[in-house]
């Protein structure tokens, strides 16, 4: 049995909450603070992006603004969360090695998990911990956790959804419903769980002494109240200013002002890895490396280290990739559930995409996303369609729900059309996602290429479908405000999306121009 403090901070800023995070587990870590089980609220609401993501890309930071919805930052990875008043936190906090963080971070969040799934069934539901990183009751999430390592201490953490807010949730959040898949779900709801919607008015208190039985009985803690210790407030005062900071709530930022054309973004079973990399004024070698993403890694720094390791190495893939291997080999830690491989292949195919240098400007090149081709096939392949979201169409156009147009010259399709028409390429204008999925397989029986337009939200989620159909074409990013930035990804996703979006006609024009003359 191990002696956990049991502390109860009540309700607390976000800065509060993360600058605490901080000092709880480097304090555990050093021997300076007893291991711990905090209980932890938020006022007033938070978004908060995981440590490796960047904030406006996560965020719709307006409505925060407001809704007056705090933006911060957690010590620890994964994806960007609302944390509502509602909603209840909780962490375990000790020295690495000691219980429960016994045997490995991985086998930590499994047994963690478990106890918490456990302690969420002695409410009155069935839970269970779903991999990476969820618990879930009847196969919708109540739960998502996660940790972090910091100088020999360990912290897990997870947050209990309670009253359902999903609007708040889905308009305060840049990720887009569409990230579910139409076959698991008819709404968001079918995928997310409130305890409230499911059990009926809760007692917060009642909840914490589920999770406080359980991590007792399954984890051996035994608990003793305690509040924080004067050398714990003295730290936390001190280190509150960096939390509240610009530097940490943007600590993952890219360099304004230049075009992150050489980037690449590869969705793995363990989260989405975004890598970009800058070159010196030879473009010959890196200057800059970013990686961001919804990843976890162990150490929390194991990203900056890399990143700092790929500066000065020549922007050539292999030699990309060999740089990020031997790092990873030499490193003390790891990326969770990303293999090594994986990593140096998202870093060397962002190197690959300087030779699309050769026919486009860097601020177009930062706009292409490629499917099934390399970047120094772009130009060599020969387009024959040109694939167009029918969400392009005026909202009141009679042709906007066929896969045609009437060419009346009123919106963007009117150019598009004529422009299909000069190269000789089949238009289409794609309808829904099962019918862009159709239209890829006659692509791919053809064997021409394709030219389209989507966002970057669509892309990454469905960046595997999209490989996996065997076709191969460039889209180009949508220049204007999108479903996923309107909160209608199910709608668009469907075929019912009621704005209008806008292609990038001039870029999408010039790839056409170039892939059809290939």
């Amino acid at each position: 049995m191990a002696v956990f403090r049991l502390l109860d901070t009540g309700l607390m800023t976000a800065a509060e909450n993360m600058a605490l995070d901080e000092v709880l587990t480097r304090r555990a870590g050093a021997g300076l603070s007893p291991p711990t089980l905090r209980f932890l609220r938020f006022s007033p609401d938070a978004a908060l992006v995981g440590y490796h993501q960047e904030v406006e890309r996560e965020l719709r930071l307006d409505y925060c603004r407001e809704q007056g919805i705090e933006v911060n930052r957690r010590l620890t990875g994964g994806g960007a969360i609302l944390f509502q008043g509602s909603a209840l936190g909780w962490e375990l906090v000790a020295p690495l090695g000691a219980p429960p963080f016994q045997g490995g971070f991985e086998a930590s969040l499994e047994r963690i998990c478990t106890a918490a799934a456990r302690g969420v069934s002695r409410l009155g539901v069935e839970a269970r911990f779903r991999p990476r990183n969820d618990i879930e009751v009847a196969g919708r999430k109540v739960s998502g956790t996660g940790g972090v390592l910091l100088e020999g201490g360990a912290l897990f953490q997870g947050t209990l959804l309670i009253k359902n807010q999903i609007e708040r949730f889905l308009k305060a959040l840049r990720v887009p419903v569409e990230k579910l898949k139409k076959r698991e779900m008819a709404s968001l709801m079918e995928r997310v769980a409130f305890l409230e919607d499911l059990l009926g008015p809760l007692d917060l208190d009642v909840v914490k002494q589920a999770l406080a039985a359980e991590f007792n009985q399954s984890l051996g803690l035994v608990l003793e109240p305690g509040g924080l210790t004067p050398g714990e407030e003295q730290e936390l005062a001190q280190r509150l200013p960096y939390f509240c900071s610009e530097q940490w709530v943007r600590l993952k930022s890219p360099p304004s002002g230049r075009p992150a054309w050489l980037r690449n973004i590869v969705q793995t079973g363990q989260g989405t890895l975004r890598a970009h990399l800058w070159l010196d004024r030879r473009g010959s070698r890196v200057q800059r490396a970013f990686i961001s993403g919804d990843f976890f890694c162990r150490p929390q720094r194991l990203v900056l280290d890399l990143e700092a390791a790929l500066l000065g190495v020549k922007a050539k893939p292999q030699a990309l990739h060999q740089a990020v291997l031997s790092f990873l080999d030499r490193a003390q830690g790891a990326f969770i559930g990303i293999a090594p491989q994986e990593v140096a292949q998202a870093v060397a195919l962002a190197g690959a995409r300087r030779e699309l240098a050769q026919r486009f400007a860097e601020s177009e090149a930062a706009e292409l996303f490629l499917v099934g081709l390399e970047p120094g096939q772009v130009g060599r392949r020969p387009a024959g369609w040109l694939l167009l979201p029918y969400c392009a169409k005026p909202p009141d156009c009679e042709y906007r729900y066929l896969a045609d147009c009437g060419r009346c010259g009123q919106c963007q399709y009117g150019p598009m059309y004529e422009l299909a028409r000069e190269l000789n390429l089949e238009p289409v204008s794609v309808q829904s996602f099962e019918h862009l999925m159709q239209t890829l397989a006659q692509v791919r029986r053809t064997g021409a290429c394709f030219v389209g337009s989507c966002c970057e939200a669509f892309y990454c989620k469905h960046q595997q479908e999209l490989e996996a159909s065997g076709a191969q074409g460039v889209l180009v990013n949508l220049d204007s405000t999108t479903c996923y930035d309107l909160g209608k990804g199910m709608a668009a996703y469907a075929g019912h999306f009621d704005h209008q979006t806008q292609m990038n006609a001039a870029l999408m024009a010039k790839v056409a121009r170039v892939m059809a003359h290939a």
